[in-house]
């Protein structure tokens, strides 16, 4: 899977890094097993942002 910063990206939902049409957890340290299809409600947190998804 593709290397992430961990301290620069908080845990969320992110497009999944195989590049599957899915979406899957990153724990703000790695990448779990958990993956979800995506699903126009759940907004997709960008590596940019600064803000866990779903957080208002």
């Amino acid at each position: 899977m593709s290397s992430v910063n961990a301290s620069a990206v908080p845990a969320g939902w992110y497009r999944d890094p195989l590049g599957l049409p899915q979406i899957r957890w990153w724990n703000g340290i790695s990448w779990t097993n958990r993956v979800e299809q995506r699903r126009p409600e759940i907004q997709m947190a960008s590596v940019s942002e600064t803000t866990m998804v779903g957080a208002h």
